[in-house]
């Protein structure tokens, strides 16, 4: 091997061994320190730590171990991407917003009224139904049991317990829906 390949041997040896001092877990709190010491605050120091090792990784390539040790060729970047995270911070406004009405989540009386009343039609009119479609409707939508467990404690079919559960929604609404036309009936006359 001639002079020449035995420093591009050397230099490949020199950037290898500083790719592995820069790599390292080590070296990642070092660079939070720094920024620590750069005056970044601790909610943006992730951030801009990444954009170091970014940075880092794309220049790569560029970085020759002659000119000096790695952690001080990472150190130049890390004071050049934090004086530009101040530069952009000085220019950064916040926005002030007027105060927002928050409304408040719990309903009011009427509201529990009402959902109470709903509860109770829909549970009357459930008792209401065929006891076999009754059955399926409770078990399924109510329980949370799934349909093959469901026909399994039956011993039925799944496609007949499909059937009844569309029967029994169908049944369902049609009792409500007579329960709403009677209540409009009797509150109009």
């Amino acid at each position: 091997m001639g002079e020449r390949g035995q420093a591009s041997h050397s230099n490949n040896d020199e950037r290898a061994a500083a790719h592995a001092r820069l790599f390292c877990p080590m070296l990642m709190r070092t660079v939070l320190r720094w920024l620590a010491w750069l005056g970044v605050p601790l909610c943006h120091r992730g951030d801009v730590a990444g954009q170091i090792w970014l940075i880092a990784w794309q220049s790569w390539p560029s970085f020759d171990p002659k000119r000096g040790r790695p952690e001080r060729w990472l150190n130049s970047i890390a004071v050049h991407v934090a004086s530009h995270y101040h530069r952009c911070a000085r220019r950064r406004k916040e926005e002030l917003v007027d105060r927002i009405d928050v409304l408040d989540p719990a309903p009011d009386a009427a509201a529990v009224m009402e959902s109470d009343e709903i509860r109770a039609g829909t549970i009357d009119a459930v008792n209401e139904l065929d006891p076999d479609l009754r059955f399926v409707l409770v078990a399924h939508d109510l329980d949370g049991i799934p349909m093959a467990q469901v026909a399994e404690d039956a011993g039925l079919p799944l496609s007949t317990l499909y059937k009844r559960r569309t029967k029994a929604i169908g049944a369902l609404r049609d009792i409500i829906a007579l329960r709403g036309d009677h209540g409009r009936r009797v509150s109009a006359g």
